[in-house]
Order: structure tokens, then sequence, then C-alpha cells
């Protein structure tokens, strides 16, 4: 994943406070081993009800103690992280997108599975290339698809993306 390798390679670690914060992370940390109770209630909190503005999701990350992972380019993407088993989160600077990223583990498919199934008892599923499961969720609410990451020597990471319509 891109914000594990910027951080590992410390090329996107710039002076200042939040510079020397990115630098002593636990590389574990930058996508952890969240649990399938925490990856679910982050990405319900941030992603589904959290504001639609970019920059107001922003904010209220960095009350949660997550850190921006800065960039020297404009990006479409802006990554969140912080040193404990919170995952990490992107956001799409037009406010449109939002994901949350861990490691797979045991339990993550069926948490999410029951939250939409909870939140979104129309939603019909989706299929596609590269996408592990998605639903659209009907009523103007967009869509939530599941990656996985699969590196070479890496474990394997879950992306739970919410696409706004």
């Amino acid at each position: 994943m891109i914000i594990a390798a910027c951080l590992a390679l410390g090329a996107c670690v710039e002076p200042g406070a939040e510079g020397y914060e990115l630098a002593n992370m636990r590389p574990s940390n930058i996508v952890p081993k969240s649990s399938p109770a925490r990856l679910v209630a982050i990405f319900e909190d941030i992603c589904l009800d959290g504001p639609t503005d970019a920059n107001a999701t922003a904010g209220r990350l960095r009350t949660m103690d997550y850190v921006e992972v800065p960039s020297r380019q404009p990006r479409a993407i802006r990554s969140f992280v912080v040193d404990d088993s919170r995952p990490a989160i992107m956001l799409g600077s037009d406010g449109r997108s939002c994901a949350v990223a861990a490691r797979s583990r045991t339990g993550q498919t069926e948490r999410l599975r029951s939250l939409i199934a909870r939140r979104y008892p129309g939603a019909t599923a989706l299929g596609g290339a590269g996408i592990e499961q998605g639903w659209s969720l009907g009523g103007g609410n967009g869509a939530v698809l599941v990656r996985r990451v699969v590196r070479p020597g890496y474990p394997s990471e879950l992306i739970v993306i919410h696409q706004r319509s």
C-alpha cells in the first residue's frame, strides 16, 4: 500500500511535529491489525456517518489523534494514520470517497456484511475486477466496495471503500 511504502522509506516524512510523530510510528501500525469490530465501527463513524466535506473530516480525524501523511504533490486521496490499532483512513479530496484499511483478520468479512444488511437492507450486490465484494446501497447512498491487497512478503490488507453518489 502506498501509505506503508511512503512511511517505511521515510520518503514522505517532513520536518515538524507531525513529521517526527510519523517517523516514530511503528511500521506495523501504518496499516494495523484492527479487530473486526474496530474496523467496522471506524468505517461506519467516519465513512458512512461522517461529514461529506473532506476538510471537515480531516479536522475530525486530527481530534482523534490521526496524522495526515504529507505529500509534496497535490493528491486526489489524502491518507491519515494513527499509532495504534485503528485502521488507516483515506479521503477523496472531493469528499465523495472514504476508505479504511487494515491487515486482513478473521471476522472482518462477516462484520462488514452484517453492517450493510443492518444499515441498508435493500442493498444489492456488485461485482467487478479487483473487487472482492460490493454493494449498491440504494437511495442515493452510493456504494461500498471491499478489496484485498496482497503484496509478496507482506500480510494481506483489507480496504473498505464508501463511494458516495
